[in-house]
């Protein structure tokens, strides 16, 4: 055989060595060479109308439907609701700062029938009206804070169990604030105050993947579907709900990439409590958007939590006492309440659940994200004084299900 006919063998034979050689190579530490999504921007916002509690307890007492509850039972619920105040976006309930250009969503009726029965039609219109300047100045408001253009927005992400339209919000967002028209877009609707969790895991996947960022904005307007038949859990959810709206910018980027002291999302964690169908149901009436909470739903989350939380750390061989903060569904006095119970924590590990409480009430999918800002804010503010600030921790709420929803935080 002449050295020609030898060339094939020779070159196959290197190829091979080559191969083993690589293949024995150390590999590089995962850590480096992994994409993580990072929160690259954040916002929140409200509407115009701040509602004392006080105020609206006035309004419901003199409702159609409140007036028939008995002596006592109104006061008692939003006294002990842990609530100051809220914002809302039509101006019924706080009388003193209504404006004569924005006239009342449910005025009295003359003939006495209960003015709060509007067709849900008219109630998502007004959706529409009030929904689509708030989300735009919050989502651009969002895009600003992560420093970056909205040409690099690859991905829409909008979540909202209060508003379903069609052209929907994220056509209005394109055209308000100037994303391209060919921004990917997902649409997440129903999942209730857990949803902001899910609007995450889709921004999340995208940016794992693609080089550009993801823009995850949650609205939520209740006050557009305020019912006041005569019982208690009407009374319980305009005692505690809120309209709110919060956005975040995600981006893939490596731990050598990100900014020093970045969040980065590390996991998300899902688990459907069982025999809880009953704990949170949403429905849609001709009436409205309508939500019933179970009177079992604080013993729910007080029974799962714990298991839930232990199930998530154990996969990422985390300890407990290794979470430095908690971002806990400000759901309400005894969502909080039972989330403390259930986990062992303590009222100051949940503080920044309970500011956000006290001040905004339960805003459904926005609020754990509230919540997150109040914790992005310390951990930067820690930063500019040269200490560490956060390390690590959790954030989760809660969906029809009843599902708990969270994700994993870990400063880079």
């Amino acid at each position: 055989m002449d050295s020609s006919d030898q060339l094939p063998y020779l070159v196959a034979a290197i190829a091979i060595l080559i191969s083993v050689f690589m293949a024995m190579q150390p590999k590089k530490a995962s850590g480096s060479e992994t994409k993580y999504p990072i929160i690259l921007g954040f916002a929140t916002g409200n509407p115009e109308y701040k509602v004392m509690q006080t105020e609206a307890l006035k309004v419901a007492k003199t409702s159609p439907g409140g007036s028939q509850i008995a002596p006592g039972v109104l006061d008692r619920i939003y006294g002990n609701s842990k609530i100051t105040s809220r914002y809302l976006c039509v101006p019924d309930f706080s009388p003193s700062l209504k404006r004569d250009d924005d006239p009342l969503f449910y005025p009295p009726t003359d003939d006495g029938s209960d003015w709060y029965k509007i067709p849900v039609n008219i109630r998502l219109d007004k959706f529409r009206e009030k929904a689509v300047p708030l989300v735009s100045a919050v989502c651009k408001k969002a895009v600003d804070d992560a420093g970056i253009s909205m040409e690099d927005i690859g991905k829409l992400v909008v979540v909202s169990s209060t508003g379903f339209l069609g052209p929907g919000l994220d056509c209005a967002i394109i055209e308000e604030i100037g994303l391209s028209r060919g921004v990917d877009r997902a649409l997440i609707g129903f999942m209730g105050c857990a949803a902001a969790m899910n609007g995450f895991r889709v921004g999340m996947d995208y940016v794992r993947s693609h080089e550009k960022a993801a823009l995850v904005c949650c609205v939520e307007l209740s006050s557009v579907h305020t019912t006041f038949d005569d019982n208690i859990n009407d009374s319980i959810l305009h005692a505690i709900f809120g309209d709110g709206c919060a956005a975040a910018v995600l981006g893939g980027r490596t731990a050598t990439e990100a900014p020093k002291g970045a969040f980065a999302i590390i996991d998300d964690h899902a688990w459907l409590m069982e025999g809880t169908e009953d704990g949170i149901t949403l429905s849609i009436n001709e009436k409205g958007i309508s939500c019933k909470l179970s009177k079992y739903l604080p013993q729910y989350i007080a029974k799962n939590m714990k298991g839930y939380v232990d199930g998530f750390l154990e996969k990422h061989d985390l300890p407990f006492e290794d979470v430095d903060f908690w971002a806990v569904h400000p759901g309400g006095r005894r969502i909080i309440e039972e989330a403390q119970n259930g986990l062992g924590l303590t009222e100051e590990q949940c503080k920044y659940s309970w500011e956000v409480l006290d001040t905004y009430g339960n805003m459904l999918s926005p609020s754990v994200m509230f919540v997150l800002e109040l914790i992005l804010n310390e951990h930067k503010d820690e930063l500019k004084k040269g200490n560490d600030g956060f390390s690590q921790g959790l954030a989760f709420s809660f969906s029809p299900g009843v599902g708990a929803e969270g994700i994993l935080l870990k400063v880079l």
